[in-house]
């Protein structure tokens, strides 16, 4: 019998992204990673060659290891469980009655970072710090140059995410309208029409290209594909006229500072005293004092600011401030949480130790930024 055989003759046939019973097809340097690399980016899938007909000719070696557990399960003690059988997306183990019922099992209220996990965030975060004034220090455009690094690092973040939840994002085309937004609004002197031009040529070329190209769930992977765009790149992009504007240094200072210290007083004064969740369905660690100790942190920061002559904010510029930023970045927090809940991952990245990815850090400056735009507009700190 052929080792592409089964036991009654027939061919046995892998469905697509499952390793193949031929070493030499998986061993590295044979060009499949660089056709992984293809597919990322033009949206392709080995799903979109795999027909009904594979399907059904297919003997796969799941089915058989699905079969053996329910049968060795047959002959074995009946118990309150499920059977822990190998299924393709499903990791193995036991499936309790949780997962009908939808209770989830109860936290350990004790549980938490521990002290050099608190270490190594607090220290990745004073490294960020010191880089964003750095930046700052040399000029706005290399500022400027690293809010674009960052939104494509997160861009990139978000898109290997779906990838891993089974979506197929058209990456090329996303990264390409996320240069053309950036672009646009640091080099008009009309920023918002041109971010909102290049975002909708953006959209007609991805919409255009599944028109032209068939792919799996085109409308829902086009979807994705134009939202991350939008989230990431789109919100971001609100910095490069800030960035532009003759009080840079101090409105961008202002914005990072408070934000960053909104964030550390949620964070210190939720896991210190924290008891009433904030939003228990989005996310098990916000709570209620956590936000509070947070605003206050940034109202009191936001009065020192004031007291400094160079920054230029008179009490109700840095008030104004401090308040936009308790609003919108606890909400840029959640809206993250939402997004990583839909798609089962705790973080998007691994990039920053104690935070997660690019995208988790930045997940309150999505908001943040932008609202900081208008109430700086509207004060006329841009002019």
């Amino acid at each position: 019998m052929s080792e592409h055989q089964d036991e009654s003759g027939g061919e046995v046939v892998a469905f697509p992204g499952q390793p193949s019973d031929d070493p030499e097809r998986d061993l590295p340097g044979n060009g499949r990673d660089v056709e992984d690399f293809e597919d990322f980016l033009t949206g392709a899938s080995m799903l979109d060659d795999f027909t009904s007909d594979d399907y059904l000719s297919a003997t796969t070696e799941e089915y058989r290891d699905l079969a053996e557990a329910i049968a060795k399960a047959s002959q074995e003690d009946v118990e309150m469980q499920a059977v822990a059988a190998s299924m393709p997306g499903l990791e193995p183990g036991l499936v309790g009655f949780d997962d009908v019922t939808g209770e989830q099992p109860a936290a350990d209220a004790g549980a938490g970072p521990g002290p050099s996990d608190t270490l190594v965030r607090a220290a990745t975060g004073v490294v960020l710090l010191a880089v964003i004034l750095a930046l700052l220090a040399l000029g706005g455009g290399w500022f400027a140059l690293l809010v674009a690094v960052l939104a494509l690092v997160a861009l990139g973040e978000f898109y290997s995410t779906l990838r891993g939840a089974g979506h197929v994002p058209l990456a090329l085309f996303g990264f390409l309208g996320a240069i053309a937004v950036l672009s646009a609004s640091w080099f008009s002197d009309r920023p918002l029409a041109a971010m909102a031009t290049a975002l909708g040529g953006t959209i007609v070329v991805i919409l255009f290209w599944y028109a032209l190209v068939p792919r799996r769930n085109p409308l829902e992977n086009a979807s994705f594909t134009i939202f991350g765009v939008i989230w990431v790149a789109g919100l971001l992009s609100f910095a490069m006229p800030i960035i532009r504007s003759p009080q840079s240094r101090q409105l961008i200072i202002a914005i990072v500072v408070l934000t960053a210290l909104f964030d550390a007083g949620s964070y210190f004064v939720g896991r210190s005293f924290g008891r009433i969740l904030l939003a228990p369905n989005l996310s098990p660690s916000k709570t209620l004092e956590g936000l509070v100790g947070g605003v206050i942190v940034a109202f009191v920061a936001a009065f020192g600011l004031s007291l400094i002559s160079w920054f230029g904010f008179g009490l109700g510029g840095a008030l104004w401030t401090a308040a936009i930023i308790s609003l919108f970045a606890p909400l840029g927090d959640l809206a993250e949480s939402l997004v990583k809940r839909a798609l089962g991952v705790k973080d998007m990245g691994a990039l920053l130790p104690g935070h997660g990815g690019i995208i988790d850090r930045l997940d309150s400056y999505l908001f943040t930024i932008p609202v900081g735009y208008v109430l700086f507009l509207w004060l006329g700190y841009l002019s």
